[in-house]
């Protein structure tokens, strides 16, 4: 019951049970038509927030990347990660705080430190909030203070998005003689990202991390009650993978 309770209460929740206690008063009142915005409004709500649908779209993206066997792999010359998973935060003692994809940098870091990779290359963009010297930047300090991994690290410098990282990487490859680049990022945005390495000439092996949407369908027991964030923050990042990866194309960076 305190459970219940405490579902009720968060702003979502709140929101769509305002809906449905809408729609039933008006059915009450034998207000038929003004009963049908509400009612579609509270289950479109539910059917984001309460359903697996918004997973089960955004795993579509991640799925093809859980099966790769990279571990058995050569050694590449340089792990590239790709930048995205922090924000900033200038009463936080490095500058940013991590977001969802922090997988990104452990996994990054973890390739490193197992000889996967002589390099660690870190992107990121800026920051528009506050001043700062850009996300790659203020990575590079945390782990060059935590001496972690024990290997130089290259930053991309400020980019715009990913198309830009693969730019930046490719010179930097140009630069070095890198042949062979592991490449860092969220199962999800994988797709779009191993596309744009592989447009510029770049000879990469793809090693996801990251994998909401499936861990989320992994631990799920069939529908919610009541309708809450996550199924919409899964729905946000399908939209945005998929509506990148098409305008990547769009544009011929595919």
């Amino acid at each position: 019951m305190a459970k219940l309770l405490s579902d009720f209460l968060q702003p979502l929740a709140a929101m769509w049970l305002g809906l449905v206690l809408l729609t039933l008063w008006r059915l009450g009142q034998r207000q038929w038509r003004l009963a049908v915005c509400p009612a579609l409004i509270a289950a479109l709500v539910w059917g984001i927030g309460a359903t697996p649908l918004p997973a089960t779209w955004l795993a579509s993206l991640e799925r093809p990347y859980a099966v790769v066997d990279t571990a058995t792999g050569p050694p590449a010359d340089a792990v590239v990660m790709l930048g995205g998973m922090t924000t900033p935060s200038e009463h936080d003692l490095f500058g940013f705080h991590f977001g969802g994809d922090a997988d990104r940098v452990m996994t990054a870091i973890e390739l490193v430190r197992q000889r996967k990779g002589r390099v660690l290359v870190l992107g990121g963009g800026q920051f528009p909030q506050t001043p700062n010297p850009g996300e790659g930047e203020l990575l590079r300090r945390w782990v060059e203070t935590w001496n972690v991994p024990r290997a130089p690290v290259f930053l991309l410098g400020v980019c715009r998005d990913t198309r830009d990282e693969a730019e930046r990487t490719r010179a930097l490859a140009e630069l070095h003689g890198w042949k062979r680049i592991l490449l860092v990022t969220s199962a999800a945005h994988m797709r779009r990202a191993e596309a744009t390495f592989r447009r510029l000439g770049l000879e990469v092996t793809p090693w996801a991390c990251d994998f909401d949407a499936l861990s989320s369908l992994a631990g799920r027991r069939g529908l919610y009650l009541i309708p809450g964030t996550s199924g919409f923050d899964h729905l946000d990042r399908y939209v945005h993978e998929v509506v990148g990866y098409w305008v990547y194309r769009w544009r011929g960076w595919l």
